[in-house]
């Protein structure tokens, strides 16, 4: 009997073995990377729309080139300095086979600090309401769900509800917590040694738009153009002389790589929630005030709050290092990605965290096109004449590069110098693809309109256009083909398009011309 029990107890020994061997793993820490690569991908569902710069809508690839010393068997890697938006389940890691991975949102932050000292000791500095003196004495941090309420000689409180200063003292910042952002994984068993890895992931928080500055000739018939790339990120982590490029065109995204849920994580482990009444509630007692949160702060040894401070003594001031955006004065070069396009910076550049950076991506001397003055017959009368400038993106017209989505400002040479036209947004446009960018009104083009019944039904409509400027100008009328009423009797000059047609005339300089048509109701 006692040989069997012995088994028994050996065999439960053995079984326990594998669960306190992974329990103990080994624990490598990457505390930053040797090379980063980023690629920002546009939000494709912003269409024409300003991207958001406080909260940029996309997200971006991130590659991390890390060197670890790897002791043998299975090791849990701590890749600290991720980007804090990381999608955890689209991180691989190549060099050595992963087994496990998880994201530690245990940031050390004023919530991670009270939540890790729960039910144990800290040191409560107030000031003693009846002798204005700064006191201190122990505390036992008891909850923080709703309030922040600790236990001390005085009884049960919940801080912060006073109005006076008050500050928890922290003996020491627990291991547990990370200033970083930190993806934790655990590879299988492997030789060890010193070995080179490869982290990549998705993360959240990123876009980029495109925007163009375009000057046009005197003669209205060509165009200097310079395109820029603003890069966008509203992530925690800064990744220095990183390789940097924008992605063009819009990216089909699985529903596994959606996980936004990093934000959330962020915010509860960077702020406590001080929103709540304080209580008791509705006396006279009470000195219940409302403040703003702090703003995120790295991990200092001083965390200030609304009615105190938090303290942690044990461990030094870290200062926040980040890059300011300094525009690149390089022009990032044009890769084909399959069906899209990628923009390749061509030298490290700094993606600040929480910032914008600009840089140039398209660089052309002369775009040959038209300045035309256009506008729109509508039911009654037509629309006010607008100003626009057509291209055809091919190299022959001094183009042939994608245009991706984005704004352009227009200006124009004149004798008085370099003046300002109008803004326009536009799509992404192919190679080959006819480009129209509408600027702003034509002030110097006017239209007078007058109409009159030809007693058979139907309305005999003049137009009168009246350049005013020095040179002769092209002037489009659209005329649709779908609307309620039906337009004849154009004569000469007209050409048809997808869904209208158009009467292309030129108006000479300082003169004016007369066009004749006739409307009538359609008949269903």
């Amino acid at each position: 009997m006692r040989r069997i029990k012995g088994l028994g107890l050996l065999l439960v020994l053995l079984l326990c073995a594998p669960i306190a061997a992974r329990a103990q793993l080994p624990v490598v820490i990457s505390a930053a990377p040797d090379r980063v690569a980023v690629t920002l991908y546009r939000d494709p569902n912003r269409g024409e729309g300003a991207l958001d710069r406080d909260d940029p809508g996309a997200f971006a690839l991130v590659a991390e080139t890390r060197t670890v010393i790897l002791p043998p068997g299975p090791v849990v890697i701590r890749f600290e300095g991720v980007a804090s938006g990381i999608v955890p389940q689209s991180a691989i890691l190549f060099g050595t086979p992963p087994r496990e991975r998880n994201r530690d949102a245990a940031l050390l932050s004023q919530k991670g600090l009270v939540d890790a000292f729960t039910g144990q000791r800290v040191i409560l500095r107030r000031t003693d309401p009846a002798t204005g003196k700064t006191v201190e004495e122990k505390a036992t941090v008891r909850s923080a769900t709703d309030r922040l309420v600790v236990t001390t000689p005085r009884g049960v409180e919940a801080l912060y509800c006073s109005g006076l200063r008050q500050t928890l003292l922290y003996p020491e910042a627990p291991p547990t917590l990370s200033a970083k952002p930190v993806l934790t994984m655990t590879t299988k068993d492997q030789p060890g040694g010193r070995v080179t890895i490869t982290l990549a992931y998705i993360a959240t928080g990123f876009d980029w738009d495109a925007s163009y500055v375009a000057t046009l000739a005197p003669d209205g018939q060509s165009l200097n153009l310079l395109g820029w790339l603003t890069l966008a990120s509203a992530d925690d982590t800064s990744f220095v002389d990183a390789t940097a490029s924008a992605v063009a065109g819009r990216v089909g995204r699985s529903e596994d790589s959606r996980d936004d849920t990093g934000e959330n994580a962020r915010q509860e482990a960077r702020y406590l929630d001080r929103f709540n009444n304080c209580w008791p509630a509705g006396t006279t007692s009470d000195v219940g005030s409302v403040y703003p949160p702090p703003p995120p702060a790295s991990p200092p040894m001083e965390m200030m709050m609304d009615a105190g401070e938090i303290v942690v003594s044990a461990q030094r001031r870290q200062e926040a290092v980040q890059s300011a955006p300094i525009a690149v004065s390089v022009v990032a070069r044009a890769e084909n990605l399959g069906d899209l396009k990628l923009y390749r910076i061509p030298v490290p550049v700094t993606i600040a965290a929480r910032s914008q950076k600009q840089v140039a991506f398209l660089l052309k001397d002369k775009v040959k096109g038209a300045l035309i003055y256009r506008s729109r017959m509508n039911r009654d009368e037509p629309d006010d004449p607008q100003m626009l400038f057509r291209f055809r993106n091919r190299k022959e017209e001094g183009m042939g590069d994608p245009l991706p989505a984005g704004r352009a400002v227009l200006y124009q040479d004149s004798p008085w110098g370099r003046m300002y036209v109008g803004e326009s947004t536009t799509g992404d446009k192919a190679v080959d693809e006819e480009v129209e960018w509408r600027f702003a009104g034509a002030s110097n083009l006017t239209l007078d309109h007058e109409e009159a019944d030809d007693g058979r039904g139907r309305l005999r409509h003049t137009v009168i256009a009246r350049n005013s400027n020095p040179f002769p100008i092209r002037f489009e009328m659209d005329f649709p083909v779908n609307g309620d009423r039906v337009f004849s009797d154009f004569g000469s000059g007209l050409t048809a398009k997808p869904g209208k047609k158009v009467w292309v005339m030129t108006v000479p300089a300082n003169a004016e011309i007369r066009f004749r048509f006739r409307s009538a109701e359609r008949e269903d």
